[in-house]
């Protein structure tokens, strides 16, 4: 038995962070309006990470996903007057990581990390498991990249959740409310039911207010 086959979990995953080094931020990102930052991609963790894995014989992965939070997020932007309005849509992962002794499996370490994913169109789940796949090899090897939240600023504009456009029942009921008619009624007169549609309702939204 070699002396990599005789170490434990902990010494396997010390020595790794040991001969590990800073990890350069190669990734330029682009913010728009002339603005830049670098930053460390997930090909740069992996390229240093994986062949001291394989000479210490660990093999790592996410065991589990789980989404803890996902929205709707409005962005309001201004320029020379004009605000303009940009939903995103944000999701929050929590991912636990596995890091296992290949030659004892039943030696192994877990850890639990979340990646947020903000994305227009619809690559934010890939974003959140990104950053939540980085960042656990990232903590569990202490890789260096000098990176510090402190040290970065806010980002511009008024971020808020989109508001929830009502629908036609929920707008036929507040109308019903506001010029004092009987819902019952309403829906009686147009038979309206628990079986009836979103478009339903909307063509007894427009009759009353045609009416």
């Amino acid at each position: 038995m070699s002396k990599v086959e005789e170490m434990n979990i902990f010494e396997k995953m010390s020595a790794i962070t040991n001969e590990l080094g800073v990890v350069a931020k190669n990734l330029n990102v682009d913010m728009g309006g002339g603005r830049k930052y670098k930053a460390v991609q997930e090909k740069d963790i992996l390229d240093a990470i994986k062949p001291l894995e394989e000479k210490y014989r660990i093999y790592s992965y996410p065991l589990s996903r789980r989404i803890t939070d996902s929205e709707i997020l409005t962005k309001e932007t201004e320029y020379q007057g004009k605000v303009t309005k940009t939903n995103s849509l944000f999701m929050r992962i929590e991912t636990r990581y596995k890091f296992t002794n290949i030659d004892k499996p039943d030696e192994f370490i877990e850890t639990i990390t979340y990646g947020d994913g903000i994305d227009s169109s619809d690559k934010s789940p890939g974003k959140a498991m990104t950053y939540a796949d980085k960042y656990a090899l990232m903590k569990a090897y202490k890789i260096a990249t000098g990176d510090d939240p402190d040290a970065e600023g806010s980002t511009e504009g008024k971020i808020t959740k989109a508001t929830k456009e009502p629908t036609f029942r929920e707008q036929l009921i507040a109308y019903c409310k506001e010029k004092n008619l009987n819902l019952e009624d309403v829906a009686k007169n147009n038979k309206l039911s628990k079986d009836s549609t979103e478009e339903d309702y909307k063509k007894v939204l427009v009759t009353l207010k045609l009416g």
